[in-house]
């Protein structure tokens, strides 16, 4: 699953769904924002269920995210 950049989300906003939502470590989800500046895309998480990554995409789009899910 990756993350996009967008003109609407704070850091700090970013930082804390990726810390509550996906459960990234902190640190990790503090750093995630900026690797995003300047239109860039960022993967947050590898599940090995569609499904699972789906629900969880949703979940960071409720928070207004721009998260997609990529088949492999």
């Amino acid at each position: 699953m990756v993350l996009r950049d967008d003109d609407i989300n704070t850091g700090a906003t970013v930082a804390f769904v990726l810390h509550r939502v996906v459960g990234l470590p902190l640190d990790q989800a503090m750093d995630i924002p900026a690797r995003l500046e300047g239109g860039q895309m960022a993967s947050v998480a590898y599940l090995s269920d569609q499904h699972d990554a789906e629900v969880l995409a949703a979940r960071m789009q409720v928070f207004g995210l721009h998260s997609e899910v990529f088949a492999t």
